[in-house]
């Protein structure tokens, strides 16, 4: 006001320009904010001050922090948006092949889907077809003449990981082999061979399509997965895991096992002396169970027969022997 005395405005003039200069102040005080949600919904927040308006800012986003703390875990002092799932590599039976296996493995797999991501491959040896001869008598009324093998277009391979000696592995799609009348519960006894073939084969599935955190094996996939878990320190971390499942397994003959304890953390799954499991006994896979440091494995006995059962409380156990290495 002085300045404007000073040239030459009268006091009238003075006192308004006053008014206008206080009345702008006062107004840009009590400026509406309006936050984005409010504004996108059409609302009109009360007067709030600046000062209020940048406090509320900055609550807002200590509120956002903490909860978002709250629902997700920490590691190393970072915030992970999306636990990882444990990645398990699944070695099949014998005469199945990954898609069969995947097929007996879909409830647990369901089961389990937010824990883990299965990993089907086929072994490296296939095998030839087989086939029950029909009698005479049976093919009387059927277009199938006796002793002829069926058609092959929709056969689906089988494979193996370990074979009889006199098994070469190979198959041609016209070469069947006659089954045994019988079936003999023993067969896997005599297949020792093609274990070298079969763990080369597995450090490429390793280099190509790990790394993965476990193995579960199945039957003679178990087999296979207690000798890879035997040699994985032999073989330079080519096939390294920290856990191994084995659903009825049995032991292998191999030299190592009869002089150490395989040290890797192992989950055991298998029928019961009364589990009516006819291909694997009870003994075979307590045998193969004994092979593993009994301070960091798990045994579970079921009487379910020859499969992985997944209903309570067997899948509460296998879930709980799991969470260990999320």
């Amino acid at each position: 006001m002085i300045i404007l005395l000073a040239v030459g405005v009268n006091i009238v003039e003075c006192l308004f320009w006053f008014v206008i200069i206080a009345r702008s102040a006062i107004i840009k005080k009590n400026t509406l904010y309006v936050c984005e949600l409010c504004r996108k919904n059409g609302k009109d927040g009360g007067p709030i001050s600046q000062f209020q308006s940048t406090k509320l800012e900055v609550v807002s986003q200590q509120s956002d922090h903490e909860i978002g703390s709250q629902q997700l875990p920490w590691s190393n002092g970072k915030v992970c948006r999306s636990p990882r799932k444990l990645r398990v590599l699944c070695l099949h039976g014998f005469r199945q092949n990954a898609s069969s296996f995947k097929g007996r493995t879909a409830s647990l797999a369901k089961k389990l889907k937010t824990m883990v991501e299965f990993v089907y491959v086929d072994a490296p040896h296939e095998l030839l077809f087989i086939y029950h001869p029909r009698d005479r008598e049976a093919c009387v009324t059927s277009s199938v003449q006796p002793n002829c093998p069926p058609p092959v277009e929709h056969c689906k391979k089988k494979f193996a990981w370990l074979i009889a000696e006199d098994n070469t592995g190979e198959r041609s799609e016209t070469k069947w082999e006659v089954a045994d009348a019988v079936f003999d519960p023993l067969q896997y006894q005599k297949q020792t061979d093609g274990f070298e073939e079969s763990l080369a084969y597995l450090k490429t599935v390793f280099s190509e399509k790990g790394p993965f955190d476990g193995i579960l094996g199945f039957s003679q996939g178990a087999a296979m997965t207690a000798a890879v878990c035997l040699r994985k320190m032999s073989v330079k971390g080519a096939v390294d895991v920290r856990f191994a499942v084995l659903c009825s397994g049995f032991p292998l003959q191999i030299r190592e096992l009869e002089h150490g304890v395989i040290s890797c953390p192992s989950l055991h799954i298998f029928g019961s002396d009364q589990g009516n499991d006819r291909q694997i006994a009870n003994k075979m896979s307590r045998d193969l169970a004994s092979c593993f440091d009994a301070g960091c494995s798990v045994i579970i006995e079921h009487d379910s027969g020859h499969i992985i059962p997944t209903r309570p409380p067997y899948i509460d156990e296998i879930k709980a022997f799991l969470q260990r290495f999320l």
